[in-house]
Order: structure tokens, then C-alpha cells, then sequence
């Protein structure tokens, strides 16, 4: 392992022989040190988490490491292993995702009724199978089709689910129209349930009947759900007049959500509406969003609010500040990458290491 890590570090590229603000290259060997580290870790959500940071970073020299991970015991590692891979230009995880999206639970005579156990590791069993048909429609796109089509006979619901859930990503109509429908339904649960589904597929065409729900919908669960899903809609400027309404609301996680989904919308009232949140709010929380959004807006951000959201306690927070950091010019964003390699938050210190890996590797 660690002559490999050395070989990864050697194909970072050299500095040119100017003054930096911090080491760029240096920060980067710390934050590639740092995913190793968490590449060991006894949390699998960490290890999958750190072999997703060496799957985007994209530094094929990182492929052995993952190759390894194909073996490991948890079976949601060895997806991110192996979805990395596929980042790096390397097929080697296909075989295990395909074994993953095979093991189909046991089903006993139809008479006979499982136990609670059972039950359990049935649930189990499909959820590490729906995040595997979610990894391989990620990775092979359109040529995933014939495959999802086949789960949709599967013998579970989950899996079944999961299978259009992809096909509706994928932009079949017939499989994405049940889902927007379903936003009309009279049962919450439904309207709850689509509304997360939509928020998993990002479908330009979804923004219409989202907004329709928004208008007109009374629970909170589904308004939030909504919102999350208009903010990762594409083509997306017809809910603006919805948006901006709910960007007042009295309810401080709506406005929050709605000022989040107003980012992307190119619309001279969208750009006011967010320059003027961020001039007038406390909250932080609220402001590095409405700055997030500015920036997709071609704004310039705001260094001082980005140093202040790394300040703050919430992991979430800083999260989002990196995310409008990694706009910075390394001058102004080196110290707070370094900064946030250092925090106590798992998270944070992996996207931390994930925008300095990228950066080094800039020429």
C-alpha cells in the first residue's frame, strides 16, 4: 500500500517555481494522505466514502487501491470501489456490481410466513441490490436499458422501483410520467414518496408538476421534499414566481430550501432576490446558500462569508462552503482547504481533501 500511495503522490505535478499562498502541492500529498488514512477505516460508510474522493479526483494511479476495495467486506464498498473505477476509465467492478444486482433474496413456499429476521435481511438484501442498479445505470447510461427493463419483472418491489426510478433518470417517459402523476395523488405518502423519487432523478420536466404541488400542498414533509427536487431540476425558470414567494416564507426551512432551488435560475429577480438575502440575513446557514446561488449566477462570492460559514459548527454548512470555495482562486481558497483537511467532521475533511487533490493536479 504505501509504495503504491508513493506513486500516486509522485504523479502529482510540480509547482511552478512561483510564491504560493500555501503549498498547493504539498496540501495536496496531505489530502491524498488523508483519504488513504480513511481507506482503513473500521466505518464502511468511510470507506466508501474516501473511494468515492479517489474515483473523482481522478488519478488513475489511485486504480490498485480500488482494485483491492472490489474484495472488501461490506458490500456498499465494494460499489464505490468499483464505481470509482469506472471514473478512472477501468471496467474492473463491473463483474461486482452484476453479482450484487444477482443476488436475488430466497423466496420460501408462498404459504409459509417469514420470520421478522427474515424479513429483515430480505430488506436488507434489496437495498444493497437497488444501490447496485443505481451504480450501473451510472455507469453504463443508455446501454443500461435492457437490463433495468428485465428488473422491472423482478420478483421484489423495491428492486422493481429502483429499476424505472433509473429508466426515468435515463428520460423514458412512460416510467417518469408515473412518477410526476403521482404528485397528484390524494394520499401524502404518495405525493411524499414521488416527490423524493423526482428528487433523485433531476428530470427537466418534473418542474412543472412540482410546481403545481407547491401551489396548492399543505404538508410540510412534501413542500420540503418539492423544493429539493426543483433545486436539482434542470430548466427549472418556470418555478421561479413560485420560488421567490416561498424564498419569504415565515418558515425558516422553506425559505431555506427555496432560496437553495432559486441557484441556476437565470432570471434578473432570481439574482436580486438572492443579493439581497445575502446582504440582509444573520443566519449563515441562509447566506452562504443565497451566495451559492449568486455564483451560478456569475456573481462573484463573497470571500468573507466563506470564511465565516467554515467557522461554523454545523458540518452541513461547511460543506457548503467548500462547494462555493472550489470557485475560488487558489490565493483565496488554500487556507480554508487546509482549514477544513483539519476538521473534526469525517465529511468535511474528505471534500476537503477531494478540492485539494483536484487542485493540485491543475496545471
Amino acid at each position: 500500500m504505501f509504495a503504491l500511495l508513493v506513486a500516486v503522490l509522485l504523479v502529482l505535478p510540480a509547482l511552478p517555481g512561483v510564491a504560493q499562498p500555501l503549498p498547493k502541492k504539498d496540501l495536496g500529498r496531505r489530502a491524498l494522505q488523508t483519504v488513504v488514512e480513511h481507506l482503513k477505516s473500521d466505518d464502511s460508510d468511510v470507506r466508501a466514502l474516501a473511494a468515492g474522493i479517489l474515483g473523482e479526483a481522478g488519478n488513475k494511479a489511485a486504480a490498485g487501491m480500488l482494485r483491492n476495495m472490489l474484495g472488501d467486506s461490506d458490500k456498499y464498498v465494494r460499489l464505490a470501489a468499483a464505481r470509482a473505477l469506472w471514473q478512472l476509465g477501468s471496467p474492473a467492478g463491473m463483474k461486482t456490481v452484476l453479482g450484487v444486482i444477482g443476488d436475488v433474496p430466497a423466496q420460501g413456499p408462498i404459504a409459509v410466513t417469514n420470520t421478522p429476521l427474515v424479513e429483515l435481511k430480505i430488506i436488507s438484501q434489496n437495498k444493497i441490490r437497488e444501490k447496485a442498479i443505481e451504480t450501473y445505470a451510472w455507469m453504463k447510461g443508455e446501454k443500461a436499458s435492457e437490463l433495468l427493463y428485465q428488473l422491472k419483472n423482478d420478483n421484489y418491489g423495491t428492486v422493481r422501483d429502483a429499476a424505472a426510478r433509473e429508466l426515468a433518470r435515463l428520460g423514458r417517459e412512460e416510467e417518469l410520467t408515473q412518477f410526476t402523476e403521482a404528485l397528484a395523488a390524494e394520499e401524502e405518502p404518495i405525493r411524499y414518496e414521488a416527490a423524493g423519487v423526482l428528487g433523485r432523478i433531476c428530470a427537466a420536466s418534473a418542474a412543472g408538476p412540482l410546481v403545481k404541488l407547491l401551489a396548492a400542498e399543505k404538508s410540510m414533509r412534501v413542500r420540503m421534499a418539492a423544493l429539493d427536487a426543483l433545486k436539482c431540476a434542470p430548466a427549472k425558470k418556470e418555478a421561479a414566481d413560485e420560488l421567490l414567494k416561498l424564498a419569504d416564507d415565515e418558515n425558516p426551512t422553506i425559505k431555506f430550501k427555496a432560496v437553495g432551488a432559486l441557484g441556476g435560475i437565470k432570471d434578473a429577480r432570481v439574482k436580486e432576490k438572492l443579493a439581497a438575502v445575502a446582504a440582509a440575513t444573520r443566519d449563515i446557514r441562509l447566506k452562504i446558500t443565497a451566495q451559492k446561488g449568486l455564483m451560478l449566477a456569475g456573481a462573484a462570492p463573497d470571500l468573507n462569508t466563506a470564511r465565516d460559514a467554515m467557522s461554523a459548527a454545523s458540518a452541513d454548512i461547511k460543506l457548503e462552503a467548500l462547494d462555493v470555495i472550489s470557485s475560488f482562486s487558489d490565493e483565496d481558497a488554500l487556507p480554508l482547504v487546509d482549514q477544513a483537511l483539519a476538521d473534526a467532521d469525517t465529511k468535511v475533511k474528505l471534500a476537503a481533501a477531494l478540492q485539494a487533490l483536484k487542485r493540485a493536479s491543475r496545471k
